[in-house]
């Protein structure tokens, strides 16, 4: 998802706004069927070191929503962080081009697509003009990120910005200059992505979300999910697929037994193999497989940015699934370090009082407890920020003004405006409560929070929850130099600018 569109995510305007619930009709036997619940120790997980999650989580302030972790099919971690709570569904990010992936590998078995040997321009027939190499592009070049395309992580969002704009998407990807012969290099191109999924328009005749549907998800009891799509009907490939954490965990499984569901085979063996196998070897000896990160022989990852992941474990036979907003799995002393340092091949001696705690710690997570206190300032400045309209200078998230209105609404509300005069009213918490706000177009969920940091320093927490992202719109009074910065980790956002009252109440 680039840059241009995520910024939308907080100017949407909807029609129909209502402060979200947390209490979710979740049919149990929908949710729990395909997995046990297991005790850690007797699946060789240490309660003890899991439990070291929390701790971590609340002191660091990482924006971990959920996370998942399955041994020999059975759950022996379930948590969900406040303020997101369980059975939403969740942007996935790029872990939808894993999914893309194996849409793909479904069309071969089935022989909607020969082989991922094909070249690409058998497929764009209408396409006469196009960048050098396109003549020799395969399918496969497209899955393990190869395309020899100039597109990468330094110019995605030029890219992007170009692709939004263009009326034939395949034909704009189709004259992005060539750097490369194909097959050779690896470079991270989410434009690639979108050529598999208009790929799977054109041999299926069905949307990618259509055919996954029909081929994938029914099959594997998916009920509920979205998919961004374009004009023409096309899923975004590369991302924006949103999904459960309990489904994402279902991938996993089909992944971790070879393509097969209960004992259909829904995907060919041959070509999980190939997609979780090293194709592009990295100078770390990991690698990437098709439309997967290897790490070995025997692990692999579906990776999402802002912390989105289905890790993959054979020699152990296990799963871990997370989600949330702006977190790094590299971050040494980070999570992956904790879970790996809680795992053994064999079962542990039982250790009832630390399985005890640990499920104590998975309750509380879920809970408002489980943010940071925030002081109550009786000095505050709240008569000079709240009801009043503030003008914000040009700024990343494309905010004209912003007002926090505490009378008049059963919540305290966040009303922003856009350039084009268009009015979203957010309802904000006060302190450690979150209020939250469904997008009725596409069932996303926001929780937003506001808290006083000092008497002059009033803090908005814009946590998107069910994508990928977490603004923090810092308000700094100084009386004629008021300032606010704007701050995301995924995105790099880091903007300050001057903001000035336009005198009306």
């Amino acid at each position: 998802m680039t840059q241009k569109l995520l910024l939308y995510i907080i100017l949407v305007f909807v029609c129909t706004e209502h402060v979200f619930s947390q209490s979710q009709n979740i049919k149990k036997s929908d949710e729990f069927y395909a997995f046990q619940t297991g005790e850690p120790e007797e699946e060789g997980f240490s309660s003890l070191k899991l439990s070291a999650i929390f701790p971590y989580v609340r002191k660091q302030q990482v924006n971990v929503h959920s996370l998942m972790i399955i041994r020999n099919d059975k759950i022996v971690f379930d948590a969900y962080f406040y303020p997101y709570t369980k059975g939403l569904q969740h942007d996935i990010a790029s872990c939808t081009k894993s999914i893309t992936s194996l849409l793909i590998g479904i069309a071969i078995d089935k022989g909607f697509i020969r082989n991922e040997n094909e070249l690409v321009r058998n497929y764009f027939p209408e396409i006469k003009s196009y960048s050098k190499n396109f003549q020799t592009l395969t399918i496969k070049d497209l899955l393990t990120m190869t395309s020899g395309l100039d597109c990468g992580f330094d110019n995605e969002e030029t890219l992007f910005s170009g692709l939004f704009k263009a009326s034939d998407w395949p034909a704009y990807i189709f004259n992005i200059p060539s750097t490369n012969t194909p097959g050779k290099q690896f470079s991270y191109c989410s434009c690639n992505f979108y050529l598999l999924a208009e790929i799977l328009y054109r041999s299926t005749k069905l949307s990618p979300e259509k055919f996954a549907n029909k081929y994938l998800f029914k099959q594997m009891g998916i009920k509920n999910f979205y998919w961004t799509k374009n004009n023409k009907g096309v899923n975004y490939g590369w991302g924006d697929l949103a999904i459960k954490p309990y489904d994402m965990a279902k991938i996993g499984r089909l992944l971790l037994n070879s393509g097969k569901w209960n004992g259909v085979q829904l995907i060919s063996a041959d070509y999980i193999k190939k997609a979780t196998s090293i194709q592009i070897l990295f100078s770390d000896k990991k690698g990437y497989g098709y439309g997967f990160w290897v790490d070995n022989d025997h692990s692999f990852n579906a990776v999402g940015r802002g912390g989105q992941r289905i890790h993959v474990d054979r020699l152990f036979n296990a799963i871990v699934v997370a989600t949330g907003g702006g977190y790094n799995w590299d971050e040494k002393g980070g999570l992956d370090e904790l879970i790996g340092h809680s795992i053994q091949l064999d079962a542990l001696s039982k250790n009832q009082p630390a399985a005890d705690s640990l499920n104590v710690a998975i309750a509380n997570a879920a809970k408002m407890n489980g943010i940071l206190p925030v002081e109550s300032l009786a000095n505050a400045r709240k008569d000079v920020l709240f009801n009043h309209t503030l003008i914000f200078e040009k700024n990343s998230l494309n905010i004209s003004t912003a007002r926090i209105i505490t009378s008049g609404y059963i919540d305290t509300i966040f009303r922003i405006t856009n350039p084009s005069g268009k009015v979203v009213n957010y309802p904000l918490g006060i302190g450690t409560k979150y209020r939250y706000f469904k997008d009725t177009s596409s069932n996303h969920v926001y929780a937003i929070r506001g808290y006083w940091k000092s008497q002059d320093d009033f803090v908005v927490d814009f946590n998107t929850l069910t994508k990928i992202n977490d603004y923090k719109i810092d308000f700094k009074l100084k009386g004629k130099e008021n300032q606010v910065t704007i701050k995301e980790g995924t995105l790099a956002i880091n903007d300050t600018l001057r903001v000035h009252f336009d005198g009306n109440k």
